[in-house]
């Protein structure tokens, strides 16, 4: 999977469902480390909310937490607004304001469902390719061979050390880079990634 589709920005959108209201934030995320820092600012922002729910996908994984809402009626829902979205690397928060009045089951299930839903139609999809960077070292007198795989399969340098020996750091799409690893592992020490 070399492309995937994410948003571009945060979002966010609001829904008011028998006096609760329900206040869903998208965000891009590349990392589960920065998902779960903005969970604990939004968490700290809305202190005084009966629940602050989550889901989030990243290329790799998905999570969710229903935060006290009955098991399965707040995350579950949320993560699947992003899967029928199909998108990757977004963090997808709901605050929910209880408004005095029960859901039910039923009810908190479309409610999440519906905010989550809401804040990605707010937000602008894009989609983005998945790259790998790699570091290479190699003798100069391997230089033309190095340098001609790399304009071949179109690999961008990110940055380059010379010293004794060339260093560069490389970046490409996955299944690019899977290709031209073991064509570059010829001339070089092994690549790093």
């Amino acid at each position: 999977m070399d492309t995937y589709k994410t948003i571009s920005s945060p979002a966010q959108a609001k829904i008011t469902v028998k006096k609760s209201s329900f206040l869903a934030f998208a965000h891009p995320i590349d990392s589960e480390e920065e998902a779960t820092a903005l969970i604990r600012d939004y968490r700290k922002q809305y202190y005084d909310a009966r629940h602050v729910c989550y889901a989030y996908r990243t290329l790799t994984e998905d999570k969710y937490s229903d935060n006290g809402e009955p098991s399965g009626t707040a995350g579950r829902p949320m993560m699947g607004a992003l899967q029928s979205a199909d998108v990757r690397n977004v963090l997808m928060i709901v605050v929910r304001y209880f408004g005095g009045i029960l859901l039910g089951t039923p009810g908190l299930i479309a409610a999440y469902r519906e905010a989550a839903t809401a804040a990605l139609q707010a937000a602008d999809i894009v989609t983005r390719t998945r790259e790998q960077q790699a570091v290479i070292e190699f003798d100069y007198s391997a230089m033309n061979n190095v340098m001609k795989i790399i304009k071949e399969r179109s690999i961008r340098v990110v940055s380059q050390h010379t010293d004794m020996r060339c260093t560069l750091t490389i970046s490409a799409p996955v299944s690019v880079m899977e290709v031209a690893l073991p064509q570059l592992a010829k001339f070089t020490s092994s690549p790093s990634s």
